[in-house]
């Protein structure tokens, strides 16, 4: 492939971007075998539709700072660089009250290498659209990022995901199409799950379900019902926890879908009463 017809592909992305955010890398043309490198790591860009993208995680815990993108040719040629400046992010914290049961539950055998393995598939097919589905239409309680104690109490790690409230038994609907990778009614600390591959390094995961809808291997699209909300394993009470990883790095959803925070839901107006009227003065 000639390296002028290379350098004549002309990659665009944000100049400014979030820890915790989505950064897309995107050119008008599609050219296969190209890579970004970016934080001190490699990325592939993918040939979709005529054009070329790639989808680069930006860690909760990315250090800030200036940090180019370096797009290289199949030979590992330097063929473009952006400039690109992650900017921190003010996570609050969130106290969870654990009862002890919750403390001692303890992950079966697989059970976390799995949800690990999961995060890190990078399949070259793209089934998802750019833009997701609730998987239910109750409100967010509990953000992305937040840091976690429990009960009071550090717990050295942050949340990987937003929850949203719904009652028990609920449907569950696939944020956007995929093949199910994950589908497992009994795991002891994420409770019924399921997996999906959205391909090209972009999955997402259910947890606390109270039933599994979908089998492994089985191909979803976009609001199908993969299952329902429960409050299986870690959880205090019926929600779902719904997250989604790119490359292996948790993401914000809030990057495919516009959430809204359980404290700015709308309440119902309310009634308008008439004042007593008033006693004729004897």
């Amino acid at each position: 492939m000639p390296p002028a017809f290379l350098l004549a592909i002309t990659f665009l992305a944000p100049q400014e971007i979030q820890q915790g955010q989505v950064l897309r890398l995107t050119a008008p043309q599609a050219e296969p075998g190209l890579i970004a490198f970016f934080a001190g790591k490699d990325f592939p860009i993918f040939a979709t539709n005529g054009r070329s993208l790639a989808l680069i995680p930006v860690g909760v815990y990315q250090q800030p700072g200036a940090f180019p993108i370096t797009i290289k040719g199949p030979n590992g040629d330097v063929l473009q660089q952006l400039p690109v400046i992650v900017k921190a992010t003010d996570f609050p914290t969130q106290n969870i009250v654990a009862t002890r049961q919750m403390k001692e539950l303890k992950p079966l055998p697989g059970e976390v290498e799995r949800m690990r393995s999961l995060a890190a598939t990078v399949s070259k097919d793209r089934h998802f659209e750019d833009a997701f589905v609730l998987p239910v239409r109750g409100c967010r309680n509990s953000p992305f990022g937040v840091q976690r104690l429990h009960n009071g109490k550090p717990s050295g790690n942050y949340h990987r995901g937003v929850d949203q409230r719904g009652p028990e038994g609920t449907p569950i609907q696939a944020a956007a199409s995929g093949l199910v990778a994950v589908a497992q009614p009994n795991f002891q600390l994420h409770g019924g799950t399921v997996g999906l591959d959205h391909g090209q390094g972009l999955t997402s995961h259910y947890l606390h379900m109270s039933k599994v809808a979908v089998r492994e291997g089985q191909r979803v699209n976009q609001g199908d019902v993969i299952g329902y909300v429960g409050s299986t394993g870690f959880a205090t009470g019926p929600h779902l926890h719904w997250g989604v990883n790119l490359h292996a790095t948790p993401v914000n959803p809030t990057e495919f879908v516009k959430l809204t925070p359980c404290s700015a839901a709308k309440s119902p107006p309310a009634k308008r009463t008439r004042p007593p009227k008033k006693k004729p003065t004897p």
